[in-house]
């Protein structure tokens, strides 16, 4: 690919990599994702319809985006999300999901057909109430075998596992219950996005200690599908698995960033950690790829060298639900 249909920021990173919300909606409200008490979600008039989003993606593809991941919101509660995931991977091949895994047990086998290659799913305890306290929705059960049936698939199934208070006595059951299963489990540090959120904030650190009691750790060199997790395997007698960590706020990876997040109403975020947005709507609508990537571009050149976030004085204007997770 030329120089010119590259997509880079003013630091020279490349960006191959998007992360797109196709909704703000959500089955589940975790409390770390939707701290708003009286929160609002997006006129559905306010969306990119699919249509937008084929264009938006395959004038992406033509400027070098390789892999993208979907996210929400849940995007498997958006109407058509299936046959969308059909046509997407015949524009970028490379597609992977997040979800909070509540509709895979029974969209499993269609989602192997289509061809993705891989699924993140959401687990942070393993206790039916504490389940119901953190996500308010009662469906631990039907989660666990959505999971279970996507690891019995080719398709590459992580776990991931926000960490917090609330669960720092599970890290080793949860550490326990990927190996069986034999898929790699992330322990994900907390966004400091509100106050609530940040007083069960729980490093990195600390998570390796408790781990450490209970298994050998070692550091490793081993990718499961995209991201910037840290890997370690970790064993004892009659087990052994795969943990990574995602640390954004005690060990910054901003270095190695090739990433570009947009929102389901057409906001184009270069960085997590800072509320400035661009609107690529007006160039989406009107199908004008030349000027959809000079807005992208423009807002490349703007892209910080690394975030000053931190679990203390961060603050932002949109919960996770509203930015993509």
């Amino acid at each position: 690919m030329s120089e010119k249909k590259v997509l880079k920021d003013s630091f020279g990173r490349i960006v191959t990599y998007l992360r797109l919300s196709i909704t703000d909606r959500c089955n589940f409200r975790c409390f770390y994702c939707k701290p708003i008490k009286d929160f609002k979600y997006l006129p559905h008039s306010e969306m990119l319809s699919f249509e937008e989003l084929y264009f938006l993606l395959a004038t992406l593809k033509n400027h070098g985006i390789k892999k993208v991941r979907l996210t929400g919101g849940e995007p498997f509660v958006k109407h058509g999300f299936m046959d969308f995931l059909s046509e997407v991977t015949k524009i970028i091949p490379s597609v992977h999901i997040t979800t909070n895994g509540y509709f895979l047990k029974n969209e499993i086998d269609t989602l192997v057909k289509i061809g993705i290659k891989s699924i993140n799913i959401s687990l942070d305890t393993l206790s039916p109430d504490k389940f119901v306290e953190i996500t308010k929705v009662n469906a631990l059960d039907r989660v666990l075998k959505g999971i279970k049936a996507t690891a019995n698939t080719n398709i590459t199934t992580k776990i991931n596992t926000v960490i917090m208070k609330k669960n720092i006595n599970e890290i080793t059951t949860l550490i326990s219950f990927a190996n069986n299963l034999r898929i790699p489990i992330r322990f994900i540090e907390l966004m400091p996005i509100s106050s609530e959120v940040r007083k069960e904030f729980v490093s990195e650190k600390t998570v390796k200690e408790i781990i450490k009691k209970e298994y050998k750790m070692n550091r490793e060199q081993l990718s499961f599908g995209i991201g910037p997790s840290i890997y370690y395997t970790v064993e004892k007698e009659g087990e052994k698995g795969i943990v990574g960590f995602i640390s954004a706020i005690t060990h910054n990876f901003c270095e190695s960033c090739d990433k570009i997040r947009i929102t389901s109403d057409g906001k184009l975020r270069v960085c997590l950690a800072s509320d400035e947005e661009v609107s690529l709507k007006k160039e989406i609508q009107k199908k004008d790829e030349k000027e959809l990537i000079n807005a992208i571009r423009r807002a490349l050149d703007k892209k910080p060298e690394k975030h000053n976030m931190n679990i203390y004085e961060h603050k932002t204007d949109k919960a996770m639900f509203q930015i993509g997770g």
